[in-house]
């Protein structure tokens, strides 16, 4: 019925003239050392906005800014939190040029010292800022967003020290925000805005259902959007602690609730309502008057879908389950959050690697991507690495145990001291009076264009 009835409604995404281009070789300056941070996620200062370490980030900037070096600092996608910032009079599901401009400035605000130190960095004419779109940021491809931010920073909107770009490829790298590689968080035209707006099951999980719980007055609420993957969203809640207490479970329903009815329903792109109208066979303009109404039926659903989801979750709170069985559930589900997490990674490095041994990049030895929030690297032969610059938000590895990674503040240094082959190593930032960790999963260190180090 599902597929059907997506077949009879297939939604066509026209494109806008707001995109944003790939940064290219001829664009790379060569021999420049290269910084590159990801998924920083800075929010609107609120519950749902999950960075903390405006201080240690504003230090980490201020030290690269002075010095001495002409230093390119690349942020590689997912630096603002687009999909949890709420503001008054405007619905979460209404985007354009404008309202991106607002929800923009909210996080400027609430993270002015970060603002402040990348404005201090960018005003070195030495350095250069790249602002790579992510998913959870992809408002930035609206031209008022991009203004807003160069205003921020204290430059024009056309500063060429300032510039945006959904990848990079030059000098040896290759750099991308990698939401490409996620099923659920893969767009049809990453390149810009469409319409209607493109919204993907990854979006629509953090908007319906992720936001919602962590609104929760359960103490674990705020640290259900730090695990990672969003496929192994569900095994998450399974494994929570203390299911035996009525609040959990609680807690725990909803989740499940709200994350099948994500899954269930056969929408992933807002209704169109333009004369235009979807692009199967109820795309009559003469039905615009039907997708309009669908469109106010899909922007009520979200409220309705919480009151179910409560309703849901104050069922099962009252449901006293055999401990035996929640042992057994607990037990299943960090085995299965484990086997998730492995399975995501070893997607990622087997789209890098497919990507490192097509012929445009057969020069290029270093491969760049964020978004799985797992700091990772992983040698693809050849003289090639792929490294994940994980993030610098708290990463819950076993939300039974509460277990968070130790390795905070990762960063992707790159350099050239021999000749035009680059070198790549993930460090560790741990402050301004501290020569920067090489990063370690425990059993190797790769440096970029090395063989493994023990």
């Amino acid at each position: 019925m599902r597929w059907i009835f997506l077949w009879l409604r297939r939604v066509t995404l026209f494109p806008t003239p707001y995109r944003t281009l790939p940064i290219g070789p001829d664009q790379v300056e060569p021999q420049r050392r290269r910084l590159v941070l990801s998924d920083l996620h800075l929010g609107g200062g609120d519950r749902l906005d999950d960075f903390e370490d405006d201080q240690r980030l504003s230090a980490f900037l201020d030290q690269y800014a002075g010095a001495g070096a002409p230093t390119e600092l690349i942020l590689a996608g997912d630096t603002f939190e687009f999909l949890q910032v709420r503001l008054p009079a405007i619905d979460d599901d209404d985007y354009s040029d404008g309202l991106a401009a607002l929800r923009l400035q909210a996080m400027i605000a609430a993270h002015a010292s970060v603002v402040a130190a990348l404005a201090r960095f960018i005003a070195d004419p030495r350095h250069q800022l790249t602002v790579l779109i992510g998913n959870h940021d992809f408002e930035l491809h609206y031209p008022a967003a991009k203004a807003r931010l160069a205003a921020a920073l204290g430059v024009a909107a056309d500063e060429r020290r300032l510039r945006f770009g959904i990848s990079y490829h030059g000098g040896g790298v290759y750099i991308v925000h990698g939401n490409q590689f996620d099923g659920w968080n893969r767009f049809v035209h990453f390149d810009g805005i469409s319409e209607p707006f493109e919204v993907v099951r990854g979006s629509q999980l953090v908007k319906e259902v992720i936001n919602e719980l962590e609104d929760d007055p359960l103490p674990l609420a705020r640290l259900i959007d730090n695990v990672k993957p969003t496929s192994a969203f569900f095994w998450h809640l399974m494994a929570l602690p203390r299911l035996r207490s009525a609040p959990s479970r609680r807690f725990l329903a909803r989740g499940v609730a709200g994350f099948c009815q994500v899954v269930a329903w056969p929408a992933p792109h807002h209704m169109p309502i333009t004369g235009r109208g979807p692009g199967g066979l109820l795309s009559a303009p003469s039905l615009d008057w039907l997708w309009r109404g669908v469109a106010r039926f899909r922007r009520g659903r979200v409220a309705r879908q919480h009151e179910l989801s409560r309703q849901v979750g104050e069922v099962a709170g009252a449901v006293d389950p055999p401990y035996e069985m929640i042992d057994q559930m607990q037990s299943e589900a960090a085995r299965q959050v484990k086997r998730e997490q492995r399975a995501f990674s070893d997607r990622f490095a087997r789209e890098m690697l497919a990507l490192a041994r097509r012929p445009e990049h057969r020069d290029d030895s270093i491969f760049v991507c964020g978004h799985t929030h797992l700091a990772g690297v992983v040698a693809l032969g050849l003289g090639q690495v792929y490294f994940n610059t994980g993030t610098w938000t708290e990463i819950i590895h076993d939300i039974a145990t509460l277990s968070a990674q130790e390795q905070r503040c990762p960063f992707l240094e790159i350099t050239y001291p021999v000749d035009a082959r680059p070198l790549g190593q993930l460090l560790v930032w741990v402050g301004p009076d501290a020569a920067p960790l090489p990063w370690h999963d425990g059993h190797t260190l790769l440096r970029g264009g090395s063989s493994p180090q023990g």
